[in-house]
């Protein structure tokens, strides 16, 4: 028997014995482990799908069931759409030009997320896929994004990182689009510095929705409270609206240079890196915290308040 028919009676007998399970008849430890199963699963099948799929592609085999290109045939194999089997496809041309990243993958160490993000970061630099690979093992997506972003910068260098920025500004917008089920929906693109902004008082004057709602004895989601601070901080007193405050996190190397190398950073935290030009432009301004770091201490903190309990807060967060 060879490998694919082998392949093929293993999941002929896997679904069978799934086809007779129920979770509401499983212990706890069993349905606990049965999720892991399924992801572990779900890994492997989507690794088999990318690798393949690029196979298929290279050789143009989907031209005999009459398809006019690979992407529009994994979409009909697969039931997605036809951007997301081109998604798959991206994929699997970075994977070829990042080897370790495509053995994690294929063995299931990574998910298709956690293969894309790390992929994308390891083209660019050969040296950090170990690195990034232990980074989606060890930490959240989130936290895996942030260290591959980091690795792109590095490998884009400053340039590219103000040409990014540049690009952000000049496309910016602001859309309000009716809804079929009534309301409206917005959306828009600004700058990371500027989104930081707009994020820092939406965030203060959520604080106060919140406390609001408690005090009536309202329970809601959390976006809603901030779409309703959003419409408090456009449409409410001006006198009350609340300063955006904005922390970046730059060390102190980098500040000097004009550029990060190494493990440097020039971020705004939960937003993501922005130039050192910028960071630099942000001296002694009134509603930025620049927290300017030497290694792992933190050497200077700007504010426009001179309290100690902010400065030390700040310096313990960072």
């Amino acid at each position: 028997m060879g490998p694919l028919a082998t392949i093929q009676a293993h999941l002929t007998e896997v679904r069978a014995e799934l086809a007779g399970l129920a979770p509401t008849t499983l212990s706890e430890s069993d349905v606990t482990a049965l999720v892991r199963l399924g992801v572990e699963l779900e890994r492997l099948g989507a690794a088999l799908r990318t690798r393949y799929a690029k196979r298929v592609a290279d050789t143009r085999a989907f031209e005999t069931t009459g398809h006019h290109d690979a992407a529009n045939w994994l979409a009909g194999v697969s039931g997605e759409s036809t951007g997301a089997a081109k998604g798959v496809l991206t994929l699997a041309d970075k994977l070829a030009q990042v080897p370790l990243v495509d053995q994690a993958f294929s063995n299931g160490r990574l998910s298709a997320a956690q293969a894309t993000v790390v992929a994308g970061a390891g083209a660019l630099d050969p040296s950090s896929q170990e690195h990034l690979i232990e980074r989606a093992e060890q930490a959240s997506f989130r936290e895996l994004k942030e260290a591959a972003a980091r690795v792109t910068r590095r490998a884009l260098g400053e340039a590219s990182e103000l040409a990014k920025e540049r690009r952000a500004h000049e496309q910016r917008f602001l859309r309000f689009t009716p809804t079929a089920h009534g309301g409206v929906r917005l959306s828009g693109r600004l700058t990371r510095l500027d989104g930081a902004r707009v994020a820092s008082v939406l965030d203060a004057e959520r604080q106060q929705v919140v406390n609001d709602a408690r005090t009536a004895g309202h329970r809601t989601r959390d976006e809603a409270h901030l779409a309703d601070a959003l419409v408090r901080v456009v449409c409410g007193d001006p006198a009350t609206r609340p300063r955006a405050q904005v922390t970046v996190q730059a060390d102190l190397a980098a500040l000097k240079r004009g550029s990060v190398e190494g493990d440097e950073v020039c971020e705004i935290p939960g937003i993501g890196s922005i130039p050192v030009a910028v960071a630099q432009d942000l001296l002694g301004d009134a509603w930025v915290e620049l927290v300017l770091r030497q290694g792992t201490d933190v050497t200077t903190i700007t504010s426009k308040k001179r309290t100690i309990p902010t400065a030390v807060r700040t310096a313990l967060w960072a």
